[in-house]
């Protein structure tokens, strides 16, 4: 089993489990906050997240590209670390001196309908120097082929984390303002975990002596690193831009019920996230090799398997978003479409695979500089024109319409340079059959009782879908995955 795919399994049963831990949340956090507080937790996150990105200036993607030339741990990589860590703390400083200068006009879009984040506006600057931090540590230690732990402290330990700040608040130990101390200090402790996890590989090269003879310059460093930054940039826009915006144009109670579709959104995306987190140091080696080979081979195998597997999980969220949604109080029933569009959006997000990836490794990362801000463009008008006119499913609407421009023109781009594309015939029959089990879901009687449904309503279309995926070996990984996970189970019961 190769590097790629082991790693890719581990990640995603950690993730899955954060996921799990984060799915208690959802519907914890609504139930125990008004749909304001939650809403604001949510734009808090997105707006910090945007503050993050910009103050990185790119720095992190930049220490996995260039991790290679400078991997000496005896010389404790010849103080690259430490200049990453710099080059962020620099930008957070001016990143967060523009947010202060911007002040007035950033509230006064908020004020009418969002006055709780007004009131918490200063909150965003730890939260998101907490973010910077960890990101480049989290970054650092992929670029060391270190990925399940530090994984596993961002989707498991943050959440359990949050879990038991909230529960504070539930049992009253703490005011509401206490939690929201309580939820950014859980960014400092898992900031902290990782810290610990990286001097325990003996790579904490914070302070290192900067020396860069005969490596590539700081000039390329950071020519790099701005590419990168105007490359990336729009994507970590349009993941938030719907968010914020619903909080200033609709109101914080939108931006709570819209989160449970973010979150949705965000299960989906598990298996993309995993595959490319571990994918990444080697589409950096491929590049650095010049081996478009296995360029071709890793894009079209993540596509594929991303399809196949958030097809999967979007397939069973959508059978049962009425039970899901029963759980939530009546105020977050209308999340029920928004969870479809942002679904399908998503869903074409996988399916296109580590396109994004591939470009921003490669030497041509400054075409996306226009076409991101083209990116930008088409994902604010959507959501100023989509979100006064549909509200909650109009922020969905815009979610979707921006991934499937953004991935098209990087499909376009690979292709038309590199002869690159994800799809293939195994593709086909992949959506052949996610579609064949959507419709035999849809031909299921209903017994009229939700919770009837929703078990046998899963369980005749997963079987359905796990038969023929494993039939006609659609995926030549997820059937090695699965002979193994056999093989394993055999051998467990042959020794009891």
């Amino acid at each position: 089993m190769g590097i790629v795919q082991r790693q890719s399994i581990q990640s995603s049963i950690i993730t899955y489990a954060g996921a799990f831990i984060g799915a208690v949340n959802i519907f914890l956090f609504p139930k125990f906050l008004t749909t304001d507080q939650f809403g604001l937790t949510r734009v808090l996150i997105s707006v910090a997240v945007i503050l993050s990105q910009l103050s990185m200036l790119g720095i992190s993607f930049t220490i996995l590209r260039f991790i290679p030339y400078f991997n000496d741990k005896k010389n404790q990589h010849h103080g690259f670390f430490s200049f990453a860590l710099r080059i962020a703390l620099l930008g957070f400083v001016i990143a967060s001196l523009l947010f202060l200068v911007f002040k007035n006009p950033v509230q006064n879009f908020f004020r009418e309908k969002s006055s709780l984040f007004v009131e918490h506006y200063f909150c965003l600057f730890p939260l998101a120097f907490l973010m910077v931090l960890f990101e480049l540590f989290f970054f650092y230690s992929r670029s060391l082929l270190k990925t399940v732990v530090p994984i596993a402290i961002r989707e498991v330990v943050l959440r359990m984390l949050q879990t038991a700040a909230l529960l504070c608040y539930i049992f009253k130990w703490v005011s509401f303002d206490g939690f929201i101390i309580l939820f950014i200090g859980s960014y400092l402790l898992h900031l902290i975990a990782i810290v610990f996890y990286v001097g325990f590989l003996k790579q904490l090269f914070v302070f290192s002596k900067i020396n860069f003879e005969q490596k590539p310059q700081v000039r390329q460093l950071m020519r790099y690193s701005l590419f990168v930054f105007a490359a990336s940039i729009a994507a970590v826009y349009t993941s938030n831009i719907d968010v914020i915006m619903l909080s200033g144009l609709a109101g914080l109670t939108s931006t709570g019920v819209y989160s449970i579709a973010f979150f949705v959104g965000t299960l989906i995306q598990i298996p993309g996230r995993t595959m490319n987190q571990v994918a990444i140091p080697i589409v950096a080696d491929a590049w650095k090799r010049d081996d478009k080979l296995k360029l071709q081979q890793l894009y079209s195998q993540t596509a594929l398997n991303q399809l196949l597997i958030g097809g999967f999980i979007f397939l069973i969220i959508w059978i049962n978003t009425d039970l899901l949604l029963s759980f939530l109080p009546a105020t977050y029933q209308g999340a029920k479409w928004a969870i479809l569009i942002v679904g399908i959006g998503k869903l074409f997000d996988l399916a296109t695979g580590i396109n994004g990836e591939i470009i921003l490794y490669s030497k041509h990362v400054k075409v996306n500089l226009i076409t991101n801000l083209f990116l930008i463009i088409i994902a604010t008008i959507s959501n100023y024109l989509l979100i006064p006119l549909y509200g909650v499913e109009g922020s969905a609407a815009a979610v979707a319409i921006s991934l499937f421009c953004y991935n098209m023109i990087r499909m376009i781009f690979l292709y038309y340079q590199y002869k690159l594309q994800p799809f293939g015939v195994n593709t086909l029959k992949a959506l052949v059959l996610l579609t064949a089990c959507l419709i035999i879901y849809l031909l299921l009687p209903s017994t009229k009782n939700i919770w009837i449904d929703g078990i046998y309503q899963t369980l005749v279309p997963s079987i359905f879908f796990i038969f023929f995926l494993l039939y006609f070996k659609i995926s030549p990984e997820i059937e090695v995955a699965f002979n193994d996970s056999v093989k394993i189970l055999k051998r467990k019961n042959s020794v009891q």
